[in-house]
């Protein structure tokens, strides 16, 4: 999009903004005017129905008692369902033109007969209540009726009653007025919950409707169409609705939209217009300033833009041009760095792809580090073993013998912490050094990570406050520290493949392999110094029948509890392999016989301490067979000593098994083998 479209859009953007915010705050304001006009007449009728139906309880109330002191009820009461009781009720209900409905019952509740009713005007479809419904009613008010509480009668004051009187009217279309409006019906709905039916209305609706009613406030509903409603409750689950059609609402508001919307087409026009011609004046100065851009783009610094105006336009042209002459200097400038920048990444490749040697590796990045963002002094730090604090491992042009740092304190304790990083321009703002940290005012720390965890810190200083790192330096730790931590990683893999090589993958011990390594080192060191040293050759009595019976499986896990045994019982300087199966073989470094029969004693007696087993296994006890033999007086080479100690324990199994046997000495006349 052009320049020119970007300005018209922008003059034009806001002047929109507001004509359809004041568009919307019209509409609401008038919307909301029509409705509170339909609203209106709502409440007078639906307030003129309900005092009529208060009118008509009270007058219900106060007109009871006169017909309850009536003796002849009671007398008509006592003789059963009579023609004369219903007679002399028609009677009293013609003399009252506040009631609707008398019913007498027994003392049982029960009506006595038929009671007199007059004629209920409800919806066609909607029952009339019967009279057990109207007396046996929980509340005084129910579907369509309204009623007086149960009142005993007798024939004389101080005689028992011998029954009821029951006096209603009914909540139906009598009880609905004329209002002012024409546009206002009113409806008697039974509720229940929020669901209701209208019974009754003024309207002229063939059968009842369902309603939801909302207890407070206006609502819609669908009486004679889509309409806005208020109810009020007339007790007993019987509520008197006002409605009125919201389509003259409807047909309002559209009106109201489509002029608006005329309006708001008229001002955009007129704004986009006017809008158009400023953005053309603006955009024509610009135009040269753009065919200079093009020319620095292409790389040619010398072209100059004309300075025709001191106003806005010229001050840019003329800082344009200054702006050229100082790009020529620092391109120049960004190819030396970035040279600088390509020999030492360069140097840091050569190096983790040429050694494994930790140390070496972390000083190589370390000194790329401080060369590429041109850094004063530089520090790797690595966690103790207990991660609680970190020391430094590789410095640049710090004080030796930095003192360890506690993870939070400081610069370097905070990225350790929150494994975030940290520049710091040696403000006030920034955190401030801990003790163990170099004393430098401008500093930068980024995580170092390995195998998916903080395994150090990268940090770099500068000594001069007002030459702080940027953005750029930032991202250039970042990238050095990911390959320090990936190499960091390949080292600690290859340690593990070696190790993995030399140990026994099953019980963790070491292997055939590295035992022959640790005797040809033992060995020299015996012969060189004349020091004695020892070889055991274990084997676990009747082993195979342990697999036979509980399985492989079982048989593996008692190798490995076997192999922890024994190297609890070996000291750090001894050696302890599996040289196959169930035999397992010990290099006591200078260890005489003596010591040596006393560490195979200290074997047995591990393996006999405890059975065999974990949780929920049966135990098994096992023993073990040892043969011993020592250097000098059993052989000075690898293969007569293993052959000794190997018959020495062939022998402890063929005297009974559970036992050590020391080899024996060989015979004098025969010349060990080298």
């Amino acid at each position: 999009m052009s320049l020119q479209r970007r300005l018209t859009l922008y003059f034009v953007a806001p002047i929109l903004v507001t004509l359809l915010m004041a568009g919307y705050l019209v509409h609401n304001v008038l919307s909301a005017d029509i409705t509170r006009r339909a609203e209106l007449p709502l409440r007078p009728s639906l307030q003129a129905s309900t005092e009529l139906y208060h009118e008509k309880v009270n007058a219900l109330a106060a007109r009871l008692p006169a017909l309850v002191k009536v003796p002849r009820v009671a007398r008509l009461l006592g003789q059963g369902n009579s023609p004369q009781l219903h007679k002399y009720l028609h009677k009293l209900l013609a003399q009252s033109s506040d009631l609707d409905f008398l019913i007498v019952t027994d003392l049982n509740n029960h009506p006595v007969g038929w009671a007199f009713f007059k004629h209920a005007e409800f919806l066609h479809g909607v029952p009339i209540p019967t009279r057990s419904q109207i007396v046996n009613s929980a509340t005084d008010a129910g579907a369509g009726f309204s009623r007086t509480t149960p009142t005993p009668v007798s024939a004389a004051p101080d005689l028992p009653p011998v029954g009821y009187i029951v006096a209603g009217i009914w909540i139906d279309n009598s009880l609905l007025v004329a209002t002012t409006s024409n546009s206002v019906t009113l409806s008697v709905v039974s509720v229940q919950g929020n669901q209701g039916r209208v019974i009754a209305s003024s309207a002229l609706l063939d059968r009842p409707q369902n309603m939801t009613i909302a207890r407070r406030g206006p609502f819609e509903t669908n009486i004679e169409g889509q309409s806005l409603a208020e109810a009020s409750s007339l007790g007993g689950g019987t509520w008197l609705v006002a409605s009125t059609p919201l389509a003259p609402l409807q047909q309002a508001s559209r009106s109201l939209v489509t002029s608006l919307l005329a309006l708001l087409i008229l001002a955009f026009l007129g704004t986009s217009a006017l809008a158009y011609l400023l953005a053309r004046f603006i955009t024509r100065p610009l135009e040269l300033l753009s065919e200079g851009a093009n020319a620095i783009a292409e790389g040619r610094f010398d072209h100059r833009i004309p300075v025709k105006h001191q106003d806005e336009v010229g001050q840019v042209a003329a800082a344009f041009n200054e702006m050229s002459d100082r790009l020529s200097d620092t391109v120049g400038q960004l190819y030396a760095s970035r040279d600088q920048l390509h020999r030492a990444v360069r140097r840091v490749g050569e190096t983790l792809r040429s050694t494994h040697d930790m140390k070496q590796m972390l000083e190589s990045i370390l000194n790329t580090a401080a060369d590429a963002v041109g850094a004063d002094a530089a520090t790797m730090w690595m966690f103790t073993p207990t991660r609680e604090e970190l020391y430094a491992v590789a410095q640049r042009g710090t004080p030796p013998g930095l003192a360890r740092i506690k993870v939070g304190e400081g610069v370097v304790g905070l990225v350790a912490e929150r494994a975030t990083n940290i520049m710091s321009d040696g403000s006030d703002n920034g955190p401030r050094p801990a003790r163990g940290e170099p004393p430098f005012p401008v500093t930068i720390a980024v995580p170092i990570y390995s195998q998916d965890r903080i395994t150090g810190v990268l940090s770099a200083y500068r000594d001069e406050p007002g030459f702080g790192f940027t953005q750029g330096d930032l991202e250039t730790v970042e990238f050095l520290a990911e390959q320090g931590g990936a190499a960091i990683e390949n080292v600690l893999l290859h340690e593990e493949a070696q190790r993995l090589s030399l140990t026994d993958q099953l019980t963790g011990a070491w292997n055939r392999r590295y035992f022959q390594m640790q005797f040809r080192q033992v060995l020299a060191t015996a012969q060189r110094f004349d020091r004695p040293f020892s070889i055991l050759m274990l084997d676990l009595d009747h082993f195979k029948s342990v697999n036979d019976t509980y399985g492989h499986p079982r048989g593996d896990t008692i190798l490995v509890d076997f192999a922890g045994r024994v190297e609890k019982v070996l000291r750090e300087v001894d050696t302890f392999a599996r040289y196959g199966g169930e035999e397992f073989i010990c290099l006591l470094s200078e260890t005489d016989l003596e010591g040596a029969l006393t560490t195979a004693g200290k074997i047995q007696d591990a393996v006999k301490l405890r059975k065999f087993g974990g949780l929920g296994e049966e135990p098994v006890s096992l023993t073990v067979s040892i043969g011993v033999a020592s250097h000098p007086e059993h052989g000075r080479a690898f293969r007569p000593l293993i052959e000794a100690a190997d018959q020495a324990l062939y022998r402890a199994k063929q005297e009974g098994r559970d036992r050590v046997c020391t080899a024996q000495k060989p015979t004098p006349d025969l010349k060990l083998a080298n």
